[in-house]
């Protein structure tokens, strides 16, 4: 399980829907479960992203390639949930039982945002002080159990929006980072420029699968679609 950890409008539900686009195009199952944004506003932003993968962050696509893009993608699954009712388990039985992702087998699966997954209790829904931990706990058994690669845009504390790259300025009580198999912290690099596109920095806080390292991606704005670094040229396409 991915912790994506990064301020409001930083480009944490951007990246986690490229992440979507590009797993169903390879053929991976893959799903975006929602507690921001409504079936229509998931679309959209994959319809953007689709035009930034063939007309980068400005340029005129024409409306055939962008649906050739889409179609690639068909199989990705959108699901705007309700932070009242929708908990982890529910997701992964709609996953499993209504879009027939694999018992046992690849695929992604992104929770945005993580502290808005209900967690139910003995006595009912746990207090929003423990939400977090108890919710990245069940999220990281459900990677266990099928095999799947869980990731989780998660909100920092706004005091630390501009405070150093420590597990502490996460939002949520400490079992967030603990249960996380990989952390990373996105922040954004100086100013946004006047067409919206900017630059990110990334921090790995964590992780158990491999080296920490740091690197930069790009924010094309008006198309919510994350650049890597040899994609750069993408904003002056067109």
């Amino acid at each position: 399980m991915t912790l994506l950890a990064a301020a409001p409008g930083a480009g944490k539900t951007s990246w986690a829907g490229r992440m979507v686009l590009e797993a169903a195009v390879a053929g991976f199952p893959a799903a975006l479960a929602c507690y921001e944004h409504t079936d229509e506003e998931l679309k959209f932003r994959l319809y953007k992203q689709a035009m930034a993968r063939i007309g980068g962050a400005h340029g005129i696509v024409g409306e055939e390639k962008v649906q050739a893009v889409l179609a690639r993608a068909a199989n990705a699954v959108l699901l705007s949930v309700d932070s009242r009712e929708d908990t982890a388990r529910s997701i992964e039985e709609t996953l499993l039982n209504v879009y027939g992702f694999p018992r046992r087998g690849n695929a992604l699966v992104v929770v945005d945002y993580l502290q808005r997954v209900p967690v139910v209790g003995l006595s009912g829904l746990i207090d929003p002080d423990r939400q977090g931990g108890e919710a990245a706990a069940e999220l990281r058994a459900m990677s266990r159990r099928h095999d799947w690669a869980i990731l989780c845009p998660a909100a920092l504390e706004k005091d630390s929006f501009t405070l150093g790259d420590e597990l502490s300025a996460l939002m949520g009580d400490e079992r967030v980072p603990y249960e996380a198999d990989r952390v990373l912290l996105v922040r954004q690099q100086g100013a946004k420029r006047s067409c919206g596109c900017g630059e990110l920095v990334v921090h790995t806080l964590k992780d158990r699968t491999g080296p920490t390292r740091t690197w930069h991606l790009g924010f094309f704005g008006e198309r919510f679609f994350i650049a890597t670094d040899d994609e750069a040229y993408l904003h002056e396409t067109g």
